[in-house]
């Protein structure tokens, strides 16, 4: 990624209670596309479903223990590069391979991402947007 600025909005109708856009994860230059990536501050890592590393036929780079709100378990860990909206491009994410699936989203974005840049959340006049950048440019800070 060059020094420049990238980011992206994303706006719902509504309030939304989950943050949900669309993403690619290239590997070896194959694409999978989806609409169903949730960015989860809770989350230390990023995590991919069972459908995307049997679509891009992905090789694991090692194992690595997870927690998750069930308990804690060892999954395979992959690199792939992220792109987001807007074309915000994150090249060797370190990522694992988590039961998301099963949630309907195909890939889970970890603090490992959000820690790369600027990410903030509003909720005016009863609509939802977010807005994420890379690198990061300055603090947001309300009480200033």
């Amino acid at each position: 990624m060059s020094s420049s600025i990238a980011a992206f909005t994303t706006s719902y109708s509504g309030l939304s209670k989950k943050l949900i856009n669309n993403a690619e994860i290239v590997y070896q230059g194959r694409t999978f596309k989806t609409k169903f990536a949730q960015w989860d501050t809770g989350a230390t890592d990023t995590c991919i479903s069972e459908n995307v590393v049997k679509s891009l036929n992905l090789v694991p780079i090692g194992l690595t223990n997870i927690q998750t709100p069930s308990g804690s378990k060892t999954v395979y860990r992959y690199i792939v590069d992220i792109i987001l909206p807007s074309n915000v491009t994150i090249k060797d994410v370190e990522v694992n391979d988590c039961d998301i699936g099963k949630q309907g989203i195909d890939i889970l974005i970890g603090m490992n991402i959000i820690s790369l840049g600027d990410f903030a959340v509003s909720n005016y006049q009863n609509q939802t947007k977010f807005s994420f950048r890379i690198p990061s440019e300055k603090h947001t800070d309300y009480v200033q």
